[in-house]
């Protein structure tokens, strides 16, 4: 590891631990109980926020996570978003979670208010305005809101954290570029794009796939760049359940084996 970074154990440990000790599950057969984190999520925040450049801010910039359905990303991306907002120690932040359609940015939002209403800790510290999608922290100056690829005003944000969901269904590459020009004003943002995989090899959501396994196998050198990759490979075979495990780091917890055994017999 280059001596321009160093991992800072602290900081690292306030960010996995930010998750059980002031979060709960909204959905599900977990829900109202502590936000235990999985082990491929517990790397993630780990690296994410505990890897720093020499002058104390964050190394890495971006992150890309690509995820097959049913493992928790929504959850996990709304407790990334409540984090920036509340825990990264940002003056006059603007946190957004960006989707395709108004109905998907909704989802994360969604998420994220309800953990803090079930929250006794943090709800006394934010304002949630539903009608317009924003929570609003006002000991920072800071909030986050919702939107999605036809949202006005998007070239006037000063964005300090992104989290940008379901990349591979942006009809252009126009909201991500905005968004991601946002932040050049900011000392560390972060933008956290977690999707599934896509079929348009024509859409960012190929080109960032395709960096993202430039950066991972070392063909690309990017060290602000934090790939996550989780897929079968291309020789894999589909039916065997091996190649499920490559794609599906939550099996057997959030995501039935049954039902994937279901859905390979109908296909």
């Amino acid at each position: 590891m280059s001596d321009d970074f160093y991992f800072d154990n602290a900081a690292a440990d306030r960010a996995e631990q930010f998750f059980p000790e002031c979060l709960v599950h909204v959905k599900g057969a977990l829900a109202g109980k502590p936000f235990h984190l999985e082990g491929w999520q517990s790397k993630i925040m780990r690296d994410v926020f505990g890897w720093k450049r020499a002058d104390g801010t964050r190394r890495y910039r971006k992150v890309y996570c690509e995820i097959a359905r049913k493992n928790g990303k929504s959850t996990f991306a709304a407790g990334i978003a409540i984090y920036l907002l509340l825990c990264d120690r940002e003056l006059g932040s603007e946190i957004y979670s960006a989707a395709s359609t108004r109905d998907q940015a909704s989802l994360v939002y969604g998420m994220a208010a309800s953990m803090l209403r079930h929250s006794p800790t943090l709800s006394k510290h934010v304002t949630i305005r539903d009608s317009v999608k924003r929570i609003i922290h006002k000991k920072s100056d800071s909030f986050y809101r919702a939107i999605s690829a036809d949202a006005e005003g998007a070239h006037g944000f000063n964005a300090h954290g992104i989290i940008f969901d379901e990349v591979h269904t942006q009809p252009t590459r126009e909201l991500w570029d905005v968004l991601d020009t946002s932040t050049g004003a900011r000392s560390q943002p972060l933008t956290f794009a977690i999707t599934t995989a896509g079929h348009d090899r024509d859409s960012i959501c190929w080109e960032l796939h395709q960096y993202a396994e430039a950066v991972r196998d070392g063909q690309i050198k990017d060290d602000a760049f934090y790939p996550v990759l989780y897929a079968a490979g291309q020789d894999d075979d589909w039916r065997d359940e091996k190649s499920w495990e490559k794609a599906n780091p939550c099996i057997d917890v959030s995501l039935s084996r049954d039902y994937l055994r279901e859905q390979c017999k109908r296909a």
